[in-house]
């Protein structure tokens, strides 16, 4: 059975929790575009949780908990304490699922976070006309880097609009998060 009313109260509200706490782990990953950012990429967040319960999700399981998550909304504010032990919190969750739900639907729902954060990252270019030149030189130099290892490995590059809109930090915080669930991501 992988229905979330069958775990222990502790772990269902860590559960339900994680979601939204994704999105703002990304979010307070990269501080650079202020306010601003931040009330973008929580926009970005809210819909992304509102899409996922509305129209499509990997899994039974994802769609309970992003049900749950929408559901438990005016709580969100309150669960952004402590938002830099969210790489332990997604530990303690995979091992208190493995066993209880089924390795498929854990699989599914860890991608879902993923995806999550990767919206929230692309929601706000903390990459501006601000940047210093030697910034700005470093991500192109990147950006042409993978393009040639694309290239030759055959690999699918996204734009470089794409590309832009996700921070170096930003980047690191998905990619820990993807080491932490096990899953490799090419970005």
């Amino acid at each position: 059975m992988n229905d979330i009313q069958t775990l222990s109260p502790d772990i269902r509200e860590l559960l339900i929790r994680i979601p939204y706490r994704v999105g703002l782990y990304i979010s307070e990953s990269d501080q650079t575009g202020g306010v601003e950012s931040t009330d973008v990429e929580r926009l970005a967040l809210e819909n992304i949780v509102t899409f996922y319960v509305e129209d499509t999700v990997k899994s039974e399981f994802s769609h309970q908990v992003m049900n749950e998550t929408l559901v438990h909304k005016k709580k969100w504010a309150s669960w952004g304490e402590n938002i830099h032990t969210l790489p332990e919190e997604c530990l303690k969750l995979s091992d208190a699922l493995t066993g209880v739900i089924d390795m498929r639907e854990i699989f599914a729902f860890k991608q879902n976070l993923l995806e999550i954060a990767i919206v929230v990252a692309q929601a706000y270019r903390e990459f501006d006309k601000s940047t210093g030149t030697i910034q700005k030189l470093q991500v192109y130099l990147s950006l042409l880097l993978r393009r040639i290892r694309a290239i030759f490995t055959g690999e699918e590059m996204q734009s470089n609009e794409s590309l832009l809109n996700i921070s170096a930090k930003e980047r690191s915080a998905i990619k820990l998060l993807a080491d932490t669930f096990g899953i490799d991501i090419k970005f």
